[in-house]
């Protein structure tokens, strides 16, 4: 979320057969940069199923009804897996589009990983492995903020995103 004083506010969700928040959407501050981060440093690799249908309906949700007055609300998936439980991510893109979230891009990693969800006006990037992820994750940053012309927006929104990758990455589809 970009909100409209030109900070950045971050969510962060854990998908694996399941989806669950592990940090709540919020304007990102310095006194809670150290609490996101850890939120994303202490997970682990999961190695379950995969429930990205879930995680766009599960951020929409919160996305749309938190009390952060935004200009632009996007979300980010990163995946090295397919759905694999009940639900249709196509839909779930779609449903939060048409709710108001202006995009929900992917980042897939591995040959994998399927990004044929990724709604129109949306992007998706891919990684060829996990070594190449920071990489694609730059570009997928980049590629996001283009136009934004605040440079500390620009730097915030790369390390919460940096961070969130790396967590949501880290699952693998059995």
């Amino acid at each position: 979320i970009l909100p409209l004083d030109g900070s950045v506010a971050v969510g962060v969700w854990f998908f694996a057969s399941g989806v669950s928040n592990v940090f709540p959407t919020q304007e990102i501050t310095g006194a809670n940069i150290a609490a996101l981060l850890a939120s994303i440093s202490g997970q682990a690799q999961s190695g379950g199923l995969t429930d990205i249908a879930g995680t766009i309906t599960a951020a929409s949700n919160q996305l749309l009804g938190n009390a952060v007055t935004s200009n632009r609300q996007v979300i980010d998936i990163s995946t090295d897996g397919f759905q694999t439980v009940a639900g249709n991510p196509t839909t779930a893109a779609a449903n939060a589009v048409a709710a108001g979230i202006e995009q929900v891009n992917g980042l897939g990693v591995g040959g994998g990983a399927d990004l044929g969800w990724v709604p129109a006006g949306s992007f998706g990037i891919t990684a060829n492995s996990f070594a190449d992820f920071q990489t694609a994750l730059e570009r997928k940053i980049k590629t996001e903020i283009e136009g934004i012309p605040e440079p500390g927006t620009v730097a915030l929104l790369g390390l919460g995103l940096l961070g969130l990758g790396t967590v949501v990455v880290r699952r693998r589809r059995r």
